[in-house]
Parts: structure tokens; C-alpha cells; sequence
């Protein structure tokens, strides 16, 4: 079976149970999963996976924009060959989009099944379904999931031994092995942020009330801002920019609690079970998720969710409207749960 997920971290997350599905429910013997070549470590060691197959997206793109269509053709052609190999009769379309349809309809797979999608994508499926309006996190691929049979749904992002290793030496290296609160304060789009001064506020309230590590996560480009956030506080780490995505989900797995806006490692950390305050404005993915532990802080302003186009002219009122101190005292009331506390 050939399962096509291609991006981006967030989803990659939600859509993380239905290798377990496929199994199940088309009782598969092997399932490949498809996916951009910049996420392969990072799913590689899903238990349900029997091997990753990275897209050279950037490759092709580039090939495009130079207009070298010959060296394109063989790209493709020598790409088509090798989802051949793997000789599919079953291709998942996880994506819902043009390209992840075509790089099914490539694998000469006779079954294809995915969404009905605004880009008319299912022309090239032979079986499709639409996706749910809900608020529940996942639905749509716990839809998919019950449409190929399987009865439970449930979110697997688990890293790799190596990786989970380097983790443990870092946890014991910045005293992690008890009680600390993650922050995953950044994101790809502006009016999803949590303005600045709010963490700073939060950071300042976490330390007036707690002595226990405050650790923010996030990616290369995140670091020079997660830098300002520690400098000036106690028990402040900023490990932005020097972790892995999979060191850095590992990581989450074992945080007391997670503070995040709506970006991948938030929704991570709810996959890995963990108390999360996830605090959404121009987006929002959802409002119910599988666990109990998980408070989703969200207002709903008559231009809310404006999603890619955001009318308050950078305002982001939804998003500064969240006071830290509300999320101190949901803050609160998770760590009074915590018996170590």
C-alpha cells in the first residue's frame, strides 16, 4: 500500500493514525509512506510504516523555475518508476491536492482513494469522500480511517532510537528529567503569533510563580526571537534552532505541560498525550481534541477564522486578545494535576 502525506508538520501529525488503519482495515501487508523529502526522518520510525518514500519537491520545483524540462521528464520518469517497484494495488491520498493525486495516479496503483478537493483532484482517484465539517482534531482522517474500515483512531509520531537517545543526554544535560513547560511559540504565518509581550508576560508569571524550566522550542529561524525570550528570565532555555524536528517532538513527549500556538510541534505535543494550551486565532484547526488534557483558547470575532487573509491589517486582535493570564491559570490548574507538583 502506498499512503501519501506529503506535508506539512501539523498534518503530518493529524494524519499520523492512518497507517494503523490501513493496516487494519485493507489488512496491508506493507505500507509505504510518501512524503516530502524534508519530513522523511521525521516519520520514519512510525510503527505501522514498512518504509518512507521522500518527495524531491525542491528539486522539481527548482527544475521548473530554470525551465530544464528535459532534465524535469527524467526526473519524473526515473521517480514513476521507483513507486512502480513497489507494485501498490492501493494508493491513500492523505493530501487532497492536485500534486499528492498525481504522485498517486504515478504509482500505477488501481485503487485510489482520497478527498474530494476545490483543485477537482479526485478526477484522478478512483474512489473519493468528503472531508467532514467538524471541530474535532483529525476528523478528517478519522473519516478516512472508518471509510476504509478500521474502528479506532489514534496519532503515532514516535522518533527514532538514536534520536530518542540524544534526547535523554539533553534532558539530563539541561536538568529536564522532572518538571518543565515547553513553549512552541512560532509559526510559518504572522497572524497565528501570540504577540511578543505576551510571552514575555507569561515567561515573567511563570517565574514569579514557579522555579521549575521553561523550554522553547522551535526552528532555525526562530532562534535570534527564542534568544530574547530566554535572556531575560531565570530557568529560561531557548532550544530553538538547535534541535532536530524529531529531537524536538521527542522532547515534548516528556514536558509537563505544552504552551503553543497553532503550529506543528503544538499539535505534536497532543499526539504525544501530553497537557497542552493551544491558543488559536486566524486559524483554527480545531476545538476538541482525543484527549482530556488539552485546552484550546480561541475567540470567536466575527473575522475569526480569517485564516490567509487577515482583514485587521496586522492587528491579529484574535490572537493579542488571549491574556497571559488566563493561560497562567489554566497553566495552574494543569500542574495542580501533576502529583509531583
Amino acid at each position: 500500500m502506498l499512503f501519501v502525506k506529503l506535508s506539512a508538520i501539523g498534518d503530518i501529525v493529524m494524519a499520523s493514525g492512518l497507517p494503523s488503519n490501513i493496516k487494519e482495515g485493507l489488512n496491508a501487508a506493507e505500507v509505504y509512506w510518501l512524503v516530502e523529502a524534508p519530513y522523511a526522518d521525521f516519520v520514519r520510525a512510525h510503527p505501522c510504516i514498512d518504509g518512507v518514500i521522500p518527495w524531491p519537491k525542491q528539486m522539481w520545483s527548482d527544475l521548473i523555475k530554470q525551465r530544464k524540462w528535459l532534465r524535469l521528464f527524467g526526473e519524473v520518469r526515473s521517480f514513476r518508476r521507483q513507486l512502480k517497484r513497489l507494485k501498490a494495488d492501493v494508493a491513500i491520498d492523505a493530501q487532497g491536492l492536485l500534486k499528492s493525486a498525481v504522485l498517486c495516479w504515478l504509482s500505477g496503483a488501481g485503487r485510489r482513494v482520497g478527498f474530494r478537493s476545490k483543485e477537482h483532484s479526485h478526477w484522478l482517484l478512483t474512489e473519493s469522500i468528503d472531508k467532514p465539517i467538524s471541530d474535532n482534531m483529525s476528523s478528517e482522517y478519522v473519516s478516512m480511517g472508518e471509510y476504509l474500515g478500521a474502528c479506532d483512531y489514534s496519532m503515532l509520531l514516535p522518533a527514532e532510537k538514536h534520536v530518542q537517545a540524544f534526547v535523554n543526554e539533553l534532558r539530563h544535560q539541561y536538568r529536564l528529567n522532572q518538571i518543565f513547560i515547553a513553549l512552541c511559540p512560532f509559526t510559518t504565518r504572522p497572524q497565528k503569533h501570540w504577540p511578543q509581550s505576551h510571552w514575555q508576560r507569561l515567561i515573567a508569571l511563570v517565574q514569579v510563580n514557579w522555579s521549575f524550566p521553561v523550554v522553547i522550542l522551535g526552528g532555525p529561524d526562530d532562534s535570534d526571537a527564542a534568544d530574547e525570550l530566554a535572556v531575560t528570565h531565570d530557568n529560561a532555555i531557548s532550544l530553538a534552532g538547535k534541535l532536530s524536528l524529531s529531537a524536538s517532538g521527542a522532547l515534548l513527549a516528556y514536558a509537563s505541560v505544552v504552551i503553543g500556538v497553532d503550529t506543528g510541534l503544538t499539535h505534536l505535543a497532543i499526539a504525544h498525550q501530553r497537557p497542552v494550551l493551544a491558543l488559536f486565532g486566524s486559524t483554527r484547526p480545531y476545538t476538541q481534541t482525543p484527549a482530556g488534557n488539552a485546552t484550546v483558547f480561541y475567540h470567536s470575532l466575527p473575522c475569526a477564522p480569517c485564516k490567509r487573509k487577515p482583514s485587521c491589517e496586522g492587528a491579529y486582535t484574535c490572537m493579542a486578545a488571549i491574556p497571559p493570564e488566563q493561560v497562567v491559570a489554566s497553566l495552574k490548574n494543569a500542574l495542580d494535576r501533576i502529583p509531583s507538583v
